[in-house]
């Protein structure tokens, strides 16, 4: 299993390189929805840190009495029909009736993992691995209110509580613990009722151009954002592509105004409502991609990301310059299909020689100049075609 206190205690949260789970409760559903293969605990163990969970009501059948249960779901939100909130027994709340609202998918969407099954795995997980850590981000849910009395409850005394930036908090104060994230529209739904980071329930923001940090901020802040249109195009190649200059114009967008504090969050995916994700993914990390040495990672789009986050003054080939170079990684790597040899990958940046990271700089620096120089070779013998 994957041990991030092994970094050291001391480490805070935006000094460390982490897997995150793109749509973490998809573990079923067609093979242009199904994004994971493994639980959540099963998923933790191989290295994943924070979990993206976005939660609907759903009901198991017709009957009006039927109650309504909250499960993560993947599909089109354009696509997704909402009921208006009525007062109906909820499973989660252990049949008690409250004002729910339900989700009507379309044909190519699917529920995924229950959410009292998905918070027992994470509390599980801290219990039995007391040096570790989750966060549970949650996002473009409904029910918001919902979410959290089950959050508080099922989570207990392995719910983080407090005040102030998670960016900074150390991997000693997260020990043991399962951090709950909601995002802007889900605070703004619950802190009226009490649902605050003093009762667990943080905030996670993200500052689309890096500005706007602060330390007094009660939960998490990142730059990034998901990876292409999951509506645009076929070909596998063409989404791996578009997803890596997305991704690398996302970080660069954010290294000019960011703090150091602020953490890097990149999605290494390739989400399609077309085609398998699962046969994607494998390309991205199969026999031609697989990042088995941080150059082949680097050369297929992770080195943007990292590059573009260094200010001005660091040069990237610099051997004095090598940990600065690793400081300035983004912290999270989300991925599809989570597994331990991806977790492994992600983990090892934590603890790659400066002197390597330099080397691989060296080595794209290299690889484009040949490249270029082969394209102007190419322009000058058939200038028509440029």
């Amino acid at each position: 299993m994957i041990n991030y206190h092994t970094l050291g205690g001391g480490k805070r949260l935006c000094d460390i390189v982490f897997a995150g789970s793109h749509d973490a409760g998809i573990t079923s559903g067609g093979a242009n929805v199904q994004t994971q293969d493994r639980n959540i605990f099963e998923q933790a163990k191989a290295g994943v840190r924070l979990f993206d969970l976005r939660i609907a009501g759903t009901k198991a059948s017709t009957k009006s009495s039927a109650p309504v249960t909250l499960k993560a779901f993947h599909a089109d939100p354009k696509l997704t029909q909402l009921k208006d909130k009525k007062n109906k027994a909820v499973f989660d709340l252990g049949g008690r009736p409250a004002n729910v609202t339900t989700t009507k998918l379309p044909v190519d969407g699917a529920f995924g993992m229950p959410l009292v099954d998905m918070l027992k795995e994470a509390k599980d997980f801290v219990k039995y691995n007391t040096s570790e850590f989750l966060l549970l981000k949650f996002d473009k849910c409904t029910n918001w209110t919902i979410i959290a009395e089950v959050c508080v409850r099922e989570l207990g005394t392995f719910l983080f509580t407090g005040t102030g930036s998670l960016n900074e908090k150390t991997l000693d104060q997260l020990k043991k613990h399962v951090v709950v994230l909601f995002t802007p529209k889900g605070i703004d739904e619950v802190a009226n009722q009490g649902y605050l980071s003093t009762t667990g329930i943080w905030g996670c923001k993200r500052l689309g151009d890096g500005t706007g940090y602060s330390n007094a901020y009660n939960g998490l802040q990142f730059v990034g954002k998901g990876g292409t249109n999951a509506l645009n195009g076929d070909s596998d190649m063409g989404k791996i592509a578009s997803n890596i200059e997305k991704q690398g114009g996302l970080m660069k967008l954010g290294a000019l105004n960011s703090d150091p504090e602020v953490m890097g969050m990149m999605y290494w995916t390739t989400t399609g409502l077309k085609r398998s994700i699962q046969e994607r993914n494998s390309t991205m990390w199969g026999a031609d991609n697989r990042p088995t040495a941080l150059t082949e990672l680097w050369m297929a789009g992770f080195g943007e990301a990292i590059e573009s986050r260094l200010p001005t003054y660091i040069s990237s080939t610099d051997y004095t310059n090598g940990i600065a170079l690793k400081v300035f990684m983004p912290n999270i790597v989300m991925v599809d299909f989570a597994d331990i040899d991806k977790g492994k990958f992600i983990f090892e940046l934590n603890t790659t020689a400066s002197t390597t990271l330099t080397q691989t700089a060296r080595k794209i620096a290299q690889a484009r100049k040949l490249a270029q120089g082969q394209g102007g070779a190419r322009r000058q013998q058939r200038p028509g075609l440029y």
